[in-house]
């Protein structure tokens, strides 16, 4: 079966980093493939991949050993179960609530006896040296990633983290800080539900990520114990490029 890098880091206690994707781009996606990260995130909530170019993208991650994991649109186990058909190594499942939420995800993500995910896709025996041998060992090399991205999600974290097969609880901060405001608060308060996520995973082992938007974040959440860090989008990373040439380019007028 193929090793997964970024889930043996998470299960060792160590922190794992990668990029999101969000152009529908899979010569991009094999660039990057080939880079070393961790993982790479390939992103179908936001994103523009549609699932054709998402099946190639991930193919282009055969040769390497970074992770490809993708953010599916919704906790839906049919779109779960095609993803990782597709040869995903991970899944991030946005705006878990609970942890009926978080279970329903797990039984999508997995093969019997830890959920019901259905066996079949024609890459899988690519991935091992047959599709019945994938089906016997995936679920030792798959990583399943949830997402908290409001403040009663965040109330109910320890209970997220103690559900069997969750390998990470994830900070989506954007959206969390959308809900936070909403309520009538602010960036302290949004801070608090943050490292309460952080200590919750202190306590019940189980990995904590947050999407960071600076280097200066990644450092902070790395020495405060999150495990699994998001740093840098494609568009805005293209941006920053092409901004900084443009300010070279207006040098000399």
């Amino acid at each position: 079966m193929r090793h997964n890098p970024a889930l043996a880091k998470v299960r060792s206690g160590k922190p794992c980093f990668g990029p999101i994707l969000v152009y529908s781009c899979p010569d991009a996606a094999e660039q990057v493939a080939h880079l070393g990260f961790d993982w790479v995130w390939l992103d179908w909530q936001h994103g523009q991949f549609t699932e054709p170019t998402l099946h190639n993208a991930l193919a282009r991650f055969q040769a390497v050993n970074s992770a490809p994991i993708v953010r599916v649109k919704g906790n839906e186990p049919g779109t779960i179960n095609r993803v990782l058909d597709m040869g995903a190594m991970g899944i991030v499942v946005p705006m878990i609530q609970n942890a009926e939420e978080a279970k329903a995800a797990v039984e999508a993500a997995y093969y019997p006896p830890i959920g019901r995910r259905s066996a079949g896709g024609i890459r899988l025996g690519l991935l091992d040296e047959s599709e019945p041998a994938y089906w016997a060992n995936a679920n030792d090399e798959i990583m399943l990633i949830v997402m908290v991205e409001t403040e009663e999600a965040i109330g109910n974290v320890r209970d997220i983290m103690q559900v069997p097969g969750i390998d990470v609880v994830l900070i989506g901060p954007g959206d969390l800080m959308i809900d936070v405001t909403t309520r009538g608060h602010g960036e302290d308060h949004h801070e608090r539900l943050v490292q309460d996520v952080v200590k919750a995973s202190l306590e019940t082992g189980t990995a904590a990520g947050y999407v960071c938007l600076s280097e200066d974040a990644v450092k902070q959440r790395v020495a405060e114990g999150f495990r699994f860090i998001h740093y840098g989008f494609d568009h805005m990373m293209l941006m920053r490029v092409m901004n900084e040439h443009k300010a070279l380019f207006q040098s000399f007028e």
